[in-house]
């Protein structure tokens, strides 16, 4: 979600620039996202996305990172426990990407669809560490997920919160994961980009390694 002031000035452009706006080529910058890839790290344990992929695999630091981490030491049979985190801007960027802020942020998590047609479960962030965070389930390809949503940060730095999926009977041995964050340059006309990723961590191997 673009910021603020760019929010009021797309506005401006709409009522008072109409005209002008029309006789042009392209469109206003900051208005469509450009998608961005993310390079995926991690284990069994650990989910963790850098973006834009280009820059860092190129052994530098990019805009951002998304990650979902399975605490074992906090876990047991009945609770597992989870820490979410998506970080854009400040320290963990490239100098040149050191002032983008984040716009907002997603993350989906939930269990392989046998294990959700079988089983019972909840996930539920606990607790929730900011006011806007919101909470949903989804069903995709056949599988329910909790969708945890920020909507509009519209800052930098670091967003952490905890996860908890307690199962009824067994827990599952693997959990899908994925998140989506979009991200922008401060200023009315500051380029937005787009990441994503996916993939499963798997808390039985985790456990036992």
């Amino acid at each position: 979600m673009p910021s603020t002031t760019r929010r009021r000035l797309l506005a401006s452009l709409g009522v008072a620039g109409a005209a002008g706006v029309a006789g042009c080529a392209g469109q206003v910058p900051g208005t469509s996202p450009r998608d961005v890839d993310a390079t995926e790290t991690g284990g069994r344990s650990e989910l963790h996305w850098e973006y834009p992929a280009a820059v860092v695999d190129g052994d530098s630091e990019g805009i951002g990172y998304a990650s979902v981490t399975f605490e074992r030491e906090r876990s047991s049979e009945r609770a597992l426990r989870f820490g979410l985190n998506t970080t854009v801007g400040g320290i963990a960027a490239s100098e040149q990407y050191t002032e983008y802020e984040a716009d907002w942020a997603r993350f989906r998590l939930g269990p392989p669809s046998d294990y959700d047609a079988t089983h019972q479960y909840r996930m539920w962030v606990r607790p929730p560490t900011r006011p806007e965070l919101r909470a949903r389930y989804d069903r995709r390809g056949g599988r329910r997920e909790l969708v945890i949503e920020l909507p509009e940060i519209d800052g930098g730095g670091t967003i952490r919160f905890p996860l908890v999926f307690e199962p009824v009977e067994t827990a599952p041995e693997q959990l899908h994961c994925s998140f989506t964050v979009q991200a922008s340059e401060p200023g009315p006309f500051g380029e937005s980009v787009r990441a994503g990723g996916r993939g499963r961590i798997d808390p039985a191997a985790a456990r036992s390694a």
